[in-house]
């Protein structure tokens, strides 16, 4: 165990780097996008490590304070609402023009929209209506009469 700790006290700048593509390694051989904030903290210290030449406590805990704050800010880039609309049918629906292939019954009908069927909600028209989607409500299109 003194032997672990000593070589963590010690570790220098090469030895961060192998921490750091390690990491990365891992998340590659097990993608999670975890260890990749890491894997990059840990090029980050390595790169202070040589640049500053520190070692022992003060590198670890640099380490550590980087793997939070890459890893909060990886997550904010991560979890950012795509920017476009492929997969994701449901918003590339609003404001989309459709003609009705049966009436709005009681306020609902189905629609065929490119290779999938919709249920769509809305006043009751008739065939043939030109309609807008204005909503997505579950799997249901929420539509208008277009004016």
């Amino acid at each position: 165990m003194d032997a672990m700790f000593n070589f963590c006290m010690n570790m220098a700048a090469w030895q961060w780097m192998s921490l750091g593509v390690a990491f990365l390694a891992f998340e590659l051989m097990f993608p999670g996008i975890f260890m990749l904030w890491f894997g990059i903290s840990g090029l980050l210290t390595s790169v202070l490590v040589y640049l500053l030449g520190f070692s022992g406590a003060p590198a670890i805990v640099i380490f550590l304070v980087l793997g939070l704050v890459v890893s909060f800010f990886g997550y904010k880039f991560q979890n950012k609402e795509p920017k476009f609309l492929v997969n994701n049918m449901k918003k590339a629906m609003i404001n989309k023009t459709i003609t009705l292939q049966e009436p709005i019954t009681n306020g609902q009908a189905r629609v065929k929209i490119g290779d999938g069927h919709w249920t769509v909600t809305g006043p009751d028209l008739p065939i043939g209506s030109k309609v807008k989607v204005v909503e997505v409500s579950g799997n249901s299109l929420v539509v208008e009469l277009v004016k």
